[in-house]
């Protein structure tokens, strides 16, 4: 006969006879799980731990009120976290590991498959305490626990203010210094650099305000707010980045700055009107994050000894592609850092100018006045460049220039 949880405790010392018979009772009749019961007759959450471990063969980790990274939340759903109740502890020597409170559960493991699928790790489960997991659930909710604070007190200051809330919700920008606005602002900012997070999205639907991060190249819901919001919120970017406030029918671009971490941290915005309202994308650009190493970047081995060997030649072209959020950026700014010398004129042609790099003459360019791509290429051979960058290929002209241009080798 195989042993039960209970088993395992009286072998242990830790339940007698008579109590387990009580427990099973009760277990039975109110028709909840053992440890329920196990835990109001006195027997510890690290107990029932340990016996459910020997019990699946699977080890124990106790947080003891550690916090999991943001990124590690990243690997299961706060949906799937709740009804499986299993939760990401991090990454680790090439697995994913997960605290699960029912192991033995099958349609948890089934789900822990497809979440590993996907991760393209092997999974490696401990046996996790009852705290631990709403602990880690609590994690899930700090950016939405800290916003909704916030919302919270957004709405009392509009309760309160009565027939005054219709005047000022048509003149947003009376609004957006209010300390409930900047404050949520802030949290969003704090919480998508905290989870290295390359862009932010605000984005209007029928009925929700949804704010998305973008980690990794993928894109994540983080935040639902209540429609009324967007309002104020877009009208404080707008106020951040000097944007018309009362210009709401076509796109709109600026940057702002903030210091956030104790690190000053530049924020390119752009506004996007769309059926239910404005849209905002926010990029993040972190001096410390942005310029890296190639090694940095996951290159090695061959791939790293190509691509090290071939922006040292004299003459030719580097071209870097890819998607939203992929690198190209990040990968451009490496490059230049190796190629960035006292012997070497460098010029660049950007839009818009991501990162700084001391040493590298780097231009913006201004559609608007009819400064594009092709008309900075044309004026740049006239600079004596050893090494230009073009930010983007836009353009027909752009291309052709791009080719035929043989004074250095440019990685556009």
């Amino acid at each position: 006969m195989a042993k039960s949880l209970i088993d395992i405790l009286i072998s242990q010392n830790i339940l007698d006879l008579a109590k387990s018979a009580l427990v099973r009772k009760e277990a039975k009749d109110k028709k909840v799980p053992v440890e329920e019961i196990l835990y109001q007759y006195g027997v510890t959450e690290e107990d029932v731990a340990a016996a459910k471990s020997e019990l699946t063969g699977y080890p124990t980790k106790f947080l003891r009120g550690l916090n999991v990274s943001f990124e590690a939340l990243r690997d299961i759903p706060e949906e799937s976290a709740r009804h499986y109740k299993m939760i990401p502890l991090g990454r680790n020597e090439g697995y994913l590991e997960i605290g699960m409170l029912f192991p033995d559960d099958v349609s948890a493991q089934e789900a822990l498959k497809f979440i590993a699928a996907r991760a393209n790790l092997p999974s490696r489960i401990f046996v996790i305490t009852p705290s631990d997991l709403e602990n880690v659930l609590g994690e899930y909710r700090s950016l939405s626990g800290e916003v909704t604070k916030a919302l919270g007190e957004f709405e009392k200051e509009y309760e309160a203010l009565g027939e005054e809330v219709k005047i000022r919700r048509e003149e947003p920008a009376k609004i957006v210094e209010e300390a409930p606005v900047t404050k949520m602002m802030a949290v969003i900012l704090r919480h998508a650099v905290e989870g290295h997070a390359s862009d932010i999205h605000i984005e209007p639907a029928r009925d929700k305000l949804r704010v998305r991060f973008r980690v990794d190249g993928v894109l994540h819901t983080s935040l639902l707010l209540p429609l009324d919001v967007r309002p104020a919120i877009v009208t404080r970017i707008k106020v951040m980045t000097n944007l018309k406030i009362d210009e709401t029918r076509i796109p709109q671009d600026g940057r702002f700055h903030a210091e956030i971490m104790g690190r000053d941290i530049d924020f390119r915005v752009s506004t996007f009107p769309t059926a239910f309202g404005e849209k905002v994308a926010i990029r993040i650009l972190d001096p410390e994050a942005g310029v890296k190493t190639l090694s940095d970047l996951g290159l090695e081995g061959r791939n790293l000894s190509l691509l090290e060997e071939n922006i040292k030649r004299p003459y030719g072209m580097i071209l870097i592609t890819g998607p939203t959020g992929s690198g190209k950026s990040t990968t451009l700014y490496a490059i230049l850092q190796i190629l960035n010398q006292e012997r070497t004129n460098i010029v660049s042609l950007e839009d818009p100018i991501e990162y700084f790099v001391a040493g590298v003459n780097q231009s913006q360019i201004r559609p608007e006045i009819g400064y594009d791509f092709a008309t900075g290429l044309r004026h740049i051979v006239r600079q004596d460049p050893d090494i230009i960058m073009v930010g983007e290929i836009r353009d027909k002209e752009t291309a052709a220039l791009a080719v035929h241009d043989r004074r250095g080798p440019p990685p556009y």
